[in-house]
């Protein structure tokens, strides 16, 4: 076994997703609705190490991207209805990603760098898993919220991909450019923690408004429309107000946006390779073995398909740290043989669901139960990443275990 330290890592169409409680039904910033009891023990269930969290653990909180890591996968969010009076800053829920959890933007899947700060995002965050400990540092004495215990998210959202992926839509029922205000109404099924009755948003000069494939003006949102819109920060936050950063028009418009959204993600990923978790480990005398690896489902369908249409020409496999950083991946991997490739039909949050085993002649000190790692399929171009998202030393690493507030 080679010792090298730490390496030595369709489009879905318009969907909608899962949100927080907003408006009436909307979860508390200061004060997160009680589950019944039977659930406080999944809510409370942090992941393991070496497992994926308990389908129904964790809370939902929403709130704007105030704050990005984005090469550790950290961030910010100020949850909605904040109103600490003078020191809002201090109360803010700082959060990192687990190395499985899904970002989503206009529908497609996306890295925490794809969304732009004043976003307003719904996640599901869990409670810190063991090991974990002082990753996210704690919030101000005296700034403390319930929520904070969960600062580790599963999956975050854009208001479109949170309601597109539950086939809920908004209905424009008036608008007002003049007075700054949209009447929106909800179309579909209700949404768990959504907005599911009409609601005035805020609407201004600058409100992207899209249709067929194109930016147009506000003059073009006319009342019986069905529309998708992104929101953000707006004046009166604290009373939950709602400013309109984008609205799509259209069908076109719409499915513009998850495309090319979708495309970045693939290229991305390609370039960085499918992240994946060692399961287990088989060493052989001779210094190879055989590896058990699960694939995130942050990873988009179409990757997965790729990686198994080559499979017949082996996978590079890089150790990565949590972070989904490596260290020099193009050239320190080993090329592994995939003997077993199976799918489960429900896979818990975070994986694939997809499985593959893999063989090798000569194993890296990082493949090791429970390690993450990036897995290349044999089409996908090498590229050499940028030397800030690579990790280049040891003292380096142990930096990015801890998350640095500005």
């Amino acid at each position: 076994m080679t010792d090298r330290t730490g390496a030595t890592a369709r489009t879905v169409g318009w969907l909608l997703l899962a949100v927080l409680p907003l408006a009436p039904a909307m979860l508390r910033a200061d004060s997160p609705p009680a589950p019944p009891a039977e659930d406080v023990a999944v809510r409370d269930a942090a992941p393991t190490a070496d497992g994926f969290p308990l389908p129904g653990a964790g809370i939902h909180l929403a709130g704007e991207l105030v704050e990005i890591d984005p090469v550790n996968r950290r961030g910010c969010l100020r949850p909605d209805g904040l109103h600490d009076g003078f020191a809002p800053h201090f109360s803010l829920h700082a959060f990192a990603l687990l190395p499985y959890a899904e970002v989503w933007l206009h529908g497609a899947r996306a890295e925490l760098r794809d969304v732009p700060l004043g976003t307003h995002l719904h996640g599901r965050f869990v409670l810190t898993p063991p090991g974990e400990e002082g990753t996210v540092p704690p919030p101000r004495e005296g700034f403390v919220r319930p929520e904070h215990r969960y600062d580790h998210a599963v999956v975050l959202e854009d208001d479109f991909s949170f309601y597109a992926r539950r086939g809920r839509a908004w209905k424009v029922e008036s608008i007002a450019p003049d007075q700054g205000h949209v009447f929106l109404e909800p179309v579909g099924p209700a949404v768990p923690g959504g907005i599911n009755e009409r609601y005035r948003f805020d609407i201004d000069a600058v409100t992207r408004v899209w249709q067929d494939r194109r930016l147009v003006e506000v003059a073009a949102v006319e009342p019986g429309m069905t529309v998708q819109v992104n929101l953000g920060w707006a004046p009166a936050w604290q009373q939950r107000e709602y400013g309109v950063t984008d609205i799509w028009l259209d069908d076109a418009s719409r499915s513009f946006a998850t495309e090319l959204q979708l495309r970045g993600h693939l290229r991305h990923q390609r370039q960085r390779w499918a992240p994946a978790r060692v399961d287990w480990l088989e060493p052989a005398d001779h210094g190879g073995g055989r590896l058990g690896l699960t694939f995130f489902s942050n990873t988009d369908p179409r990757l997965l398909a790729e990686l198994e249409a080559q499979r017949a020409a082996g996978f590079g496999v890089a150790v990565s740290e949590k972070t989904l950083r490596t260290w020099y991946h193009r050239g320190d991997k080993k090329i592994g043989k995939v003997v077993d490739w199976k799918t489960d039909a429900d896979p818990p949050p975070g994986s694939s669901g997809v499985h593959a085993t893999l063989a090798f002649e000569e194993l890296l000190d990082g493949y090791r139960p429970g390690r993450v790692v990036r897995v290349k399929a044999d089409g996908w171009k090498f590229v050499t990443m940028p030397p800030e998202e690579r990790l280049l030393s040891n003292e380096d690493r142990e930096k990015s275990q801890r998350m640095v507030r500005p």
